[in-house]
């Protein structure tokens, strides 16, 4: 078979696939009759419902899109505020590490030079007891 003719047999079994499930699922003339029925009757309650209430319908849309777009707005600032928050904190750390590694390395100073001023004296009182006179006293006995 050609590609057209192809094409023309699917296409005819889809469509027909497609009515006589419609046929099938309804089972009747009448019952797909009132189907249609009810859905023009619906659908033209509707389009009659909306035409009567234009206006509401028209203030309510434009209440809720202010709406939608207040809570945008603050949605909006809150997340510049939030952002600038960050921001802050980021500079606050870096500020707070800097001040406390010189803190920590004035703690470091501060332990050395006591470490070399303890020893000094330790020195000094090494050498106190050196040259204390009992001290000298036994060196001279000795």
């Amino acid at each position: 078979m050609e590609e057209q003719t192809k094409k023309m047999l699917i296409r005819g079994a889809i469509i027909g696939g497609v009515v006589g499930g419609a046929v099938v699922a309804l089972k009747s003339k009448t019952k797909l009759s009132s189907c249609f029925t009810k859905c023009y009757r619906t659908s033209t309650d509707v389009l009659k419902f909306l035409n009567e209430n234009r206006g509401e319908i028209v203030e309510q849309l434009k209440n809720t899109s202010e709406k939608f777009t207040k809570v945008i707005d603050e949605t909006n600032h809150d997340l510049k505020a939030l952002s600038e928050n960050i921001k802050h904190l980021k500079h606050s750390s870096s500020e707070m590490v800097g001040t406390v590694q010189q803190t920590k390395d004035q703690l470091v100073d501060m332990y050395e030079t006591c470490k070399q001023k303890f020893e000094e004296e330790n020195v000094a009182e090494d050498f106190i007891e050196e040259v204390s006179p009992q001290n000298l006293e036994e060196k001279d006995d000795a």
